[in-house]
């Protein structure tokens, strides 16, 4: 019996001895005052505001960066276009000018009528031209 008591005693004080611990400073004193919410709150709002700030401003860095990446791409596109046009054009100005040059094969074969008929016709590039 005497063992039950004793351990009963012990459990009792195992249980109220941090009832007894010395409280923190804060205790009791409830919320923390509204002038510090405000103060905290203000500073963390200009925290953010530097943080959004400085994400903006790279992704306007980037965008510019991207858009002048592009201008060089299109302006070097647009150069070979008119390197290959001005070879086209060229190669166009040559063959005109040997269709231009070239002599009618067939002028002395065939018929008299067929002949006449040839020396008639004319090129389909010189159809608006007076005939001669």
């Amino acid at each position: 019996m005497k063992a039950l008591v004793t351990t009963l005693i012990a459990l009792v004080f195992l249980f109220t001895a941090p009832a007894f611990a010395g409280k923190s400073d804060r205790a009791g004193k409830g919320r923390h005052a509204k002038k510090q919410i405000k103060t905290h709150s203000r500073a963390m709002e200009a925290k953010t505001d530097d943080k959004v700030e400085k994400i903006k401003k790279r992704k306007r860095e980037q965008a510019k960066e991207r858009i002048k990446e592009a201008e060089e791409v299109k302006e070097e596109k647009q150069e070979k276009v008119r390197e290959k046009s001005k070879k086209a054009k060229k190669g166009l100005e040559k063959q005109r000018e040997k269709k231009a040059e070239q002599v009618q094969k067939e002028l002395g074969k065939g018929s008299k009528k067929g002949q006449e008929a040839r020396e008639m016709r004319r090129k389909w590039w010189k159809f608006w031209e007076k005939g001669e």
